[in-house]
């Protein structure tokens, strides 16, 4: 991917003019014709690689405007996992186990929101719409750590959710905006590493709130003063990019995709909806549920139909452009990275929760054992982004990448509650292991092999394909989690209604759990481990697709050998 103008970025506290063609929408310089912005090929010549521009906003400047981005990336991620151990006390709090999906869910709906959010990014001001994201993420959090009854806590999580992918959205933006083709990958790199980081440092901090004096509220309430912490690295090191600088506020209005964006918050919410819902609060052949599959399927055919017509809309500005997906390699990649992110999420969410209930463990000690697999993650994230673009070669990446993640998710498949620690840790490590392979390498190799035009909307569909991955992990695998552990959990305990059986499958610490015999509670723990290794046969099928799509992937050289991008 190539850097436009760069020098147009020197003012931190000005408006930065710059045309549409220069940003994504989520949001990258298109490349022009000049050898700083040339973008790569894969190509298996070795020719002398163009000279790029350097980096305008250097220093101390660009130290802390990248860690005030990390810290915002951090808190996204942070907050996307951090309920996966505050969901036991949260329901001992409200008692309301019917809701129980909806904790995780929820912010990920409030995720799905960065696609026009992405479009945002590309029409108005970048740091205005980057501080406006943060802002409502603080404020779901707020809502969150004062909310009266699960409900409130449901909205909150929603508004957390929009506002926190705006700022990860942000971060991609401005990195890929202020960076050049050769620093680039490792920047990247740090973003998903401190992403990844985050994601399985959320269960941990969650535990330690759950168990604190300080209880539960206080892992959302932590964003606000780590925000106010670095707000002036927000306000004084973030330059203001225009990239409609000669348009009119009420005309970028008129260029957003209105139609396109209902059209798609809504099926996200129906599919969401009918997915979690399905065999817990509605029966699947109910009348509801149908309702909401049939909505999902009309829903998806009429964004189909707004993308492919874009009514009132100019083609440049509809809300999922999909030209670029002539491409093989620009059709597999974006699948790639729904793949990966959701076996990140569904073995951050339960791998804690299989230790509470194998290993007796609380949800701090239960978080911490999930540090073998960030280790591993990171390790290999980095190792990804410093010999990709020195061995010019991405399909290897993705191969050894799925297969790892496969053979570790076959072996959690295999788990039970004998199951050694060391065993489920070695398990844990091969996804990790996986998931860094690859995790940041999509959005550095759609950018190098798109087409100048098609960068752009390339990037933007990477980034949608991973929340929406996110997304359908946690809707599917909840339900498959859900309708297991019910069904298992019951044929153990018949006379026990259907909230309680709920509640004893948040973990061993609940009061219902505490107050059964050891009999039962071994019976409990069984059929609770049970279903969390089907759970992981969700991870091994979507991962063994991975594999086979890798197989399709180029097999030609991207980068050379000192990490510029190929004519």
């Amino acid at each position: 991917m190539a850097t436009e103008s760069e020098s147009s970025v020197a003012n931190t506290q000005a408006d930065i003019p710059c045309d549409k063609e220069k940003l994504l929408s989520l949001e990258l310089p298109k490349p022009e014709n000049g050898p700083a912005e040339r973008t790569g090929s894969t190509s298996e010549d070795s020719n002398p690689p163009t000279s790029e521009a350097k980096r305008s906003v250097t220093g101390l400047k660009w130290f802390f405007a990248y860690g005030a981005l990390l810290s915002t990336v951090f808190l996204f991620a942070l907050d996307g996992t951090i309920v996966a151990n505050l969901q036991p006390s949260i329901v001992e709090t409200f008692r309301s186990e019917q809701n129980l999906a909806w904790i995780g869910v929820s912010f990920m709906l409030g995720n799905t929101t960065i696609l026009p959010l992405g479009k945002a990014f590309g029409t108005f001001d970048m740091k205005w719409v980057f501080i406006i994201c943060l802002v409502l993420f603080e404020v779901g959090s707020a809502i969150c750590g004062a909310a009266p009854n699960m409900d409130a806590l449901i909205v909150g999580r929603v508004i957390a959710g929009v506002g926190g992918c705006g700022i990860y959205a942000g971060g991609l933006n401005y990195v890929a905006t202020l960076t050049t083709n050769h620093e680039r990958p490792l920047y990247l790199a740090g973003i998903y590493s401190i992403w990844g980081i985050g994601c399985v440092l959320g269960p941990i901090v969650g535990g330690l709130f759950a168990q604190s004096s300080a209880t539960w509220r206080w892992g959302f309430y932590i964003n606000l003063p780590i925000a106010a912490l670095f707000a002036p690295a927000y306000i004084w090191t973030l330059p203001s990019i225009q990239p409609l600088p000669n348009t009119p506020f009420v005309e970028k209005l008129r260029l957003q995709d209105w139609i396109g964006m209902t059209v798609f918050l809504a099926g996200s919410t129906c599919f969401s909806l009918a997915v979690n819902f399905g065999g817990t609060v509605f029966a699947w052949n109910s009348g509801s549920e149908i309702a909401l599959l049939v909505l999902t399927g009309a829903l998806l055919i009429a964004f189909i139909l707004a993308t492919v017509y874009h009514p009132g809309v100019p083609e440049a500005h509809k809300l999922l452009p999909v030209e670029f997906m002539k491409t093989r390699d620009l059709v597999i990649l974006p699948l790639q990275g729904a793949i990966v992110a959701g076996a990140m999420f569904t073995a951050i969410y339960y791998t804690p929760l299989l230790f509470q209930f194998t290993k007796a463990d609380g949800p701090l000690q239960g978080g911490v054992r999930i540090l073998p697999l960030i280790c591993s993650l990171v390790f290999f994230a980095l190792l990804n982004a410093f010999l990709m673009p020195k061995l010019g070669y991405y399909m290897p990446w993705y191969i050894a990448g799925n297969l790892a993640i496969v053979i570790g998710s076959a072996l959690m498949s295999t788990i039970d509650p004998g199951t050694s620690s060391p065993k489920i840790y070695g398990y844990t490590v091969l996804i990790g292991v996986g998931i860094g392979c690859f995790q940041s390498a999509g959005v550095a190799v759609v950018s190098a092999i798109a087409p100048p035009s098609e960068v752009n909307h390339a990037v933007s569909i990477m980034t949608i394909a991973q929340v929406s991955g996110i997304l359908a992990a946690l809707s599917i695998t909840g339900a498959i989690f859900q309708n297991l552990v019910l069904k298992k959990v019951s044929s153990v305990l018949p006379d026990y209604p259907l909230d309680d059986i709920v509640h004893l499958t948040t973990g061993t610490g609940s009061s219902l759990f505490q107050a059964l015999s050891s009999e039962l509670k071994a019976a409990v723990i069984f059929q609770v481990t049970d279903s969390i290794r089907q759970v992981f046969i969700y991870i091994l099928a979507v991962s063994s697709l991975g594999l086979v799509l890798s197989f399709l992937l180029s097999r030609k050289r991207l980068y050379l050998s000192d990490g510029q991008i190929a004519n």
